[in-house]
């Protein structure tokens, strides 16, 4: 069975016409572990054990210039003495960035490649040429998509609710668990694997930040493949604010905004969106009165190191340096 961790829930007030009508809290996933950040404990241990159960020699896997995913994994793999190598989509350039240059720092191999040829990452012509090139190689998919991660990302579930648990035994004004959990999502491993988690009487909704019109059948195609005795309890929103990886002056005004409100900062790629389209949907009076909401932080901070020039030329130095100081506290 795969670990348990402690998982801090941080109770939320906002300046919101609405929000006094619910109950919000935060599970801090961003805490949990100081390598792989948020998800990405849950999603890479149980690959990374897996490999090392099956004397797998590499762990080859798929990401951007300043994945989250492939920062994690270097410095997870690294941790676990197994080789990690990266198919990073772009030039050779970006190899001198922060996110690459922690993975290089970690020994991690790194490979660019064309746009185009990134394409092909779930290709399986493709794939078998890149397993034949490394036959002692685990490939796993772009964000460390996998059934392994997804059944991780379950006990992330388990964990919420055994933080809430615990969290009652000192302050009786908590409940045992949340009604709502929400989630960021980009392949949906993180999300799928929360549904299988939860709670009886326990709901997700998962906030899709790309434009992934399939992103609901991919969906659908697992969980009737691992029917439960419950049918899951579940919906997909669409929290892509124009694009993935856009960051404009109305999401970075919402970050700055929950930040000063909260003392919590918020990735732009993930969290950042699903926040505001939650708050959107309070402001729209979308849940119901007294419902309990807990969104899910799924890390990727050290992602805001390769935007401040972006920051400061929408917000101003000032702003940058209010996301620096919060960095530097996390």
């Amino acid at each position: 069975m795969q670990e348990s961790y402690s998982i801090p829930i941080q109770s939320i007030e906002l300046v919101c016409s609405k929000a006094y009508c619910l109950h919000m809290s935060m599970a801090r996933v961003d805490k949990v572990h100081t390598l792989a950040s948020g998800n990405k404990i849950y999603k890479l241990r149980p690959i990374i054990e897996y490999a090392k159960a099956n004397n797998f020699k590499q762990i080859i896997s798929f990401g951007g210039a300043y994945s989250n995913h492939i920062h994690a994994l270097a410095l997870m793999a690294k941790q676990y003495g197994i080789e990690a190598i990266a198919l990073i989509r772009g030039e050779e350039k970006y190899a001198e960035n922060p996110t690459l240059s922690d993975a290089q720092n970690a020994g991690m191999k790194l490979e660019f490649v064309s746009r185009q040829e990134y394409k092909k990452r779930d290709d399986v012509g493709y794939l078998d040429d890149l397993q034949s090139r490394y036959p002692q190689a685990l490939l796993i998919g772009e964000g460390g998509n996998s059934e392994l991660a997804i059944h991780g990302c379950a006990q992330m579930a388990r964990d919420i609710n055994k933080s809430f648990a615990q969290h009652r035994q000192r302050h009786l004004s908590i409940q045992q668990q949340s009604d709502i959990l929400t989630v960021a999502c980009g392949t949906g491993a993180t999300a799928m694997g929360l549904i299988t988690g939860l709670a009886d009487k326990q709901s997700l909704i998962a906030y899709s930040v790309l434009k992934d019109d399939s992103l609901h059948t991919k969906m659908e195609s697992f969980l009737n493949k691992n029917k439960s005795e419950k049918p899951p309890q579940y919906s997909l929103q669409k929290a892509d604010f124009g694009g993935y990886a856009k960051l404009d002056k109305p999401m970075l005004d919402f970050i700055l905004s929950w930040l000063e409100q909260t003392d919590i900062l918020l990735d732009p790629i993930y969290t950042g969106k699903m926040c505001r389209r939650v708050v959107q949907q309070i402001e729209a009076g979308d849940f119901t009165k007294g419902q309990f909401i807990t969104m899910i932080h799924s890390g990727g901070l050290q992602g805001w190191r390769g935007m401040q020039l972006r920051v400061e030329s929408l917000a101003g130095v000032d702003a940058w340096i209010k996301i620096q100081d919060s960095l530097d506290e996390s």
